[in-house]
């Protein structure tokens, strides 16, 4: 079935130096392989005049090698299959960049930055005077997804290699969502710039195509005739392109499902052993002549952060027993999984797909969204097990501390609430001491510039909350609670206990609790919930997917936050960004899909929605619109500002916000002005 017991454990100015090719020929001297040597590539300086420490960029690429006799690398899905070299070890790679601050502000801190879909840029890359920046982290940051496309030259990548039954090549079905915006006749089967599984000569001939408008309608095959696919090889890679062109073209919003049968799986689950072992050597042997040329610093504490899929990768790599280093060290002090909502991920299974990510209306049924939901033990009702997501790290010594922050976008499209309620939603979980939780309110997905902007994929305009300095300045809290003791600020969140976390329906029909009707505006059917699904009967047992498609057998319960009279999130069970806090408009958590993209009773992915709050109580009467007006909320622009700054400051004092992000977010109270002058 769908459970994860079986995951792999027991139970600026910028100054460029010369680009240059160097190569640290230093070999590990440990038996059972890990890091064999640093390939660098290229090293920049950043630096400012005005600014009296820098840092330096290096990035290349890291060549590791593991023993699949030892038992900790046997967490790895299929790493008995993979091929290995005359020593016995498995080799592969991956991509790295790290930034080294200068001895000025360095604090001994490595901060492992999880790319999301390859892409990351850390705080000195944005800037030196960013608030992080500043406090003397050292960055790392390696590749751990084998499907992006080596086109993409900025993109950080695994290289791993395809696993085999000794001279047979492994086969299986594999199943590809594919859904589009705009009308076309080509898609990339695996999204964008990311690679697929090979079809074998009979996958090519048998592959069969279906289309639904919505997740529960029936699946209508297409004509074998109507459909090609095209495979092209990928260079410096161990998966190729795959393309699907469909006679007549793709339509907005609905959802094709290719199933075929595939060859030449890739050993996934070497992504995280390589942070494992990479992270271990940095932060324990600092003397190693591998790390010569890198200049780091004495690394003391390291903590890891990664947003959604990267978030994700954190919860899985914790679950799977990758926090454990193969000296049975912690790895990772502290975790901060950020808008991840209830979610693991294709990470380490054979024919993995670590971009898929289960949605409302696309993407159901992966096995990404699975038991255990929540980091302290918990009960599954479909299977009877009882398992949480620190219960291995806590039983082999090694629990970090973890930070899971998320948005209450996460609580409709992504299932948020069950990391801290049971199962069936009925009751809130317990938290560990070592977790905090926070949902920061009224915010969707991806953090903005607070400027509201048209609508794209969703019937409103899009949630323009600018929530990422809140989840930044709990980074530092993090650290400081780690190296120094200091205790982070209490979780918040919404909880059933208090009626501040509520079911979305009631009887079939919106729960005014989560959301009071206006007039002339729909609202969600539903929301995502997870469900129990048959993978088949090598899932829990060897990480392989039979069934395709998954058969569902059930459903686990997703709860939402509660709202206030104008459909904003509450103060006193959510972490309000001063936009929210003192509001000129409603803040959706959630947006519907707009007509032209197709699907339009669905969710709109990942975006929440942005509806002005009406100007006075006469314009209120008009339209019928059940909401506070501007003018009696506010006596004016003045009064506006100075409740703003008020809730701004109490962020700052409750050490949800570093004092140095006050600035940008009173740049919003000004530019917010422009409301009051009509």
């Amino acid at each position: 079935m769908n459970n994860l017991s079986a995951l792999g454990r027991d139970r600026s100015s910028i100054f460029f130096l010369p680009f240059q090719f160097m190569l640290l020929a230093f070999s590990s001297s440990l038996l059972n392989g890990q890091v064999e040597r640093f390939e660098i590539l290229e090293r920049e300086l950043i630096s400012e005049d005005d600014i009296n420490y820098n840092y330096e960029s290096i990035s290349g690429r890291i060549y590791l090698s593991l023993d699949p006799e030892l038992f900790l690398n046997q967490r790895i899905t299929d790493v008995s299959y993979a091929p290995r070299n005359a020593a016995g070890l498995v080799d592969y790679s991956v991509d790295f960049r790290l930034l080294v601050p200068s001895a000025e502000i360095s604090n001994g801190g490595l901060i492992y930055h999880v790319n999301n879909r390859g892409g990351s840029r850390v705080p000195p890359q944005v800037s030196l005077s960013h608030p992080l920046t500043k406090r003397g982290f050292s960055y790392l940051v390696t590749g751990w997804i084998n499907e992006l496309s080596s086109e993409s030259s900025e993109r950080l990548r695994l290289h791993a290699p395809i696993i085999s039954d000794g001279d047979e090549t492994i086969k299986g079905k594999v199943r590809y969502e594919i859904y589009v915006y705009t009308k076309s006749n080509d898609r990339e089967i695996g999204t964008a710039n990311h690679l697929a599984y090979r079809p074998t000569e009979d996958g090519l001939i048998e592959a069969v195509l279906t289309k639904r408008a919505y997740q529960k309608d029936n699946r209508e095959e297409i004509d074998r005739d109507d459909f090609t696919l095209t495979v092209i090889d990928e260079e410096s890679s161990s998966q190729p392109r795959v393309t699907l062109n469909l006679k007549g073209g793709f339509e907005p919003g609905v959802i094709y499902e290719l199933i075929y049968e595939a060859q030449d799986p890739v050993l996934a689950g070497v992504g995280m052993a390589a942070i494992r072992d990479i992270v271990s050597l940095m932060r324990y042997d600092g003397g190693n002549p591998l790390l010569g040329e890198l200049n780091m610093p004495e690394i003391d504490h390291t903590i890891a952060w990664g947003n959604s899929q990267s978030g994700r990768l954190l919860r899985h790599f914790v679950y799977d027993g990758f926090n454990i280093d193969l000296s049975k060290r912690r790895v990772f002090d502290g975790v901060i999984p950020v808008i991840t909502g209830a979610g693991y991920g294709m990470f380490n299974n054979r024919f993995a797909m670590p971009t898929r990510t289960n949605g409302h209306h696309t993407n159901y049924l992966y096995p990404n969204d699975l038991f255990p939901f929540t980091y302290g033990d918990s009960v599954d009702p479909f299977t009877g097990s009882k398992d949480g997501l620190l219960s291995g790290a806590r039983e082999e010594g090694v629990a970090p501390k973890v930070m899971h922050i998320q948005t209450s976008n996460e609580y409709w499209l992504r299932a948020g609430s069950l990391p801290h309620t049971n199962p069936l939603g009925t009751e809130d979980a317990a938290i560990p001491d070592e977790v905090r939780f926070y949902t920061i309110g009224g915010s969707a997905h991806t953090s903005r510039d607070g400027k509201p902007r048209a609508p794209t994929i969703g019937r409103l305009s899009s949630n323009p909350n600018m929530w990422a300095p809140i989840a930044e300045s709990l980074v530092v809290a993090m650290s400081e609670w780690i190296s120094d003791g200091i205790e982070p600020p209490a979780s918040r969140y919404p909880l059933i206990a208090n009626n501040s976390l509520v079911r979305s329906h009631v009887d079939g029909k919106i729960n005014q609790k989560a959301w009071n009707p206006i007039e002339g505006i729909d609202h969600p059917s539903g929301l995502y919930r997870p469900e129990f699904a048959d993978y088949g009967a090598q899932w829990n047992t060897h990480r392989i997917i039979e069934s395709h498609p998954p058969r569902a057998i059930g459903f686990y319960n997703s709860l939402v936050p509660a709202v206030d009279i104008n459909n904003n999130d509450l103060s006193a069970s959510t972490i309000l960004p001063p936009t929210a806090a003192v509001p000129i408009a409603t803040f959706l958590s959630w947006n519907l899909r707009a007509e032209n993209i197709g699907a339009p009773k669905a969710l709109a992915r990942l975006v929440g929605g942005y509806l002005p709050l009406p100007s006075t109580e006469a314009m209120a009467a008009q339209t019928r619109d059940p909401r506070g007006s501007i003018s009696d909320m506010y006596q004016s622009f003045e009064d506006y500002f100075s409740q703003y700054e008020l809730a701004t400051d109490d962020l700052i004092n409750q050490r949800f916000l570093l004092p140095e992000f006050k600035r940008p977010y009173m740049d919003l109270a000004g530019y917010n002005a422009r409301v009051f002058d009509n």
